[in-house]
């Protein structure tokens, strides 16, 4: 059920058939409501999940219970990409805002296709780059709004 999901979405569409079904046998489809977890910071980054149906918020957590928004996930989204980059824990909480339906897929064997095969490998992982930079990029915007927003002084 995984590949039909997949196949067409833009991080793995160069996967030759047999990769695809290497990707197939180690995903699965997860279906998560609104206020639901799908990993919480400091948990292994052992999955990467790509977001089919509902809308998943990455935030970071920080002192007092409160958190930064780093990036709101729409369809077809990809998230956990720690698990890509050799990240052992992920550095954020991943909530459901909406009831979600998620491929979650084992970064391992994900990783082990993407070494097997160099050109796809440097596809994905360039687009992986592009989406930490985008995040970064959003995130920066967001800090630089909130210290706008708050009493500052020279140091």
């Amino acid at each position: 059920m995984p590949v039909e999901r997949l196949r067409k979405h833009e991080l793995f569409e160069l996967l030759n058939p047999k990769e695809m079904e290497r990707l197939s046998n180690a995903s699965g489809v997860v279906r998560l409501k609104e206020g639901e977890r799908v990993y919480s910071e400091g948990n292994p980054a052992s999955h990467l999940f790509v977001l089919v149906t509902g809308r998943v918020e990455l935030r970071r957590p920080a002192r007092g219970g409160l958190s930064l928004l780093v990036d709101d996930i729409a369809e077809h989204g990809i998230f956990g990409v720690s698990s890509l980059v050799g990240g052992e824990r992920y550095l954020l909480n991943a909530e459901c805002v909406r009831d979600s339906e998620l491929v979650k897929i084992e970064g391992a064997v994900l990783r082990r296709i993407l070494s097997e095969n160099p050109v796809v490998g440097f596809a994905v992982q360039s687009r992986v780059s592009q989406i930490f930079f985008k995040r970064y990029v959003e995130t920066m915007a967001r800090l630089e709004a909130l210290a706008h927003a708050l009493p500052l002084r020279a140091a």
